[in-house]
């Protein structure tokens, strides 16, 4: 047997191998090849400046109209739906993947945050949230004087 060093994740990456976990464990992935409504999650990056925190999420096929985004007591959360096209009469489909319906995801951020100057943009399928944090929460620079 090999000896295996032990590592200490951070709480953060703890916490979402367990939502992660949970959702998988509820959640339909597949698709299936009937048609029926799945439930998904979309991928999202975070990372954080000094000053503020950027969310990228990879939303391809949703309008603007159905994505909602809130940021309340230092949680954000997207909500949005996918809906499926229209079937067409000509041919039959053999096979569904992509996932279908509404999804929420929603973030703790570790900082306050001003929540009156979040920004979002989304161009090509892609989701980004500008969420700055507040100025008691941003880091101060403390000038040094000398004395003679």
């Amino acid at each position: 047997m090999a000896l295996v060093r032990w590592q200490p994740r951070e709480l953060f990456s703890l916490r979402r191998d367990f939502d992660r976990l949970f959702e998988d464990l509820w959640s339909n992935q597949d698709g299936g090849t009937n048609g029926e409504r799945t439930v998904w999650r979309p991928s999202v990056d975070i990372r954080e400046t000094d000053q503020e925190f950027l969310i990228h999420a990879d939303l391809p096929g949703i309008s603007k109209e159905d994505i909602d985004i809130t940021v309340v007591d230092g949680r954000l959360t997207i909500k949005g739906q996918r809906h499926r096209e229209k079937e067409s009469k000509e041919g039959g489909l053999h096979r569904v993947e992509r996932a279908y319906g509404t999804f929420t995801r929603t973030f703790d951020l570790p900082a306050a945050v001003d929540t009156e100057a979040v920004a979002a943009t989304y161009k090509d399928g892609v989701l980004e949230v500008t969420v700055p944090k507040a100025e008691e929460a941003r880091p101060k620079q403390i000038e040094v004087k000398v004395s003679a």
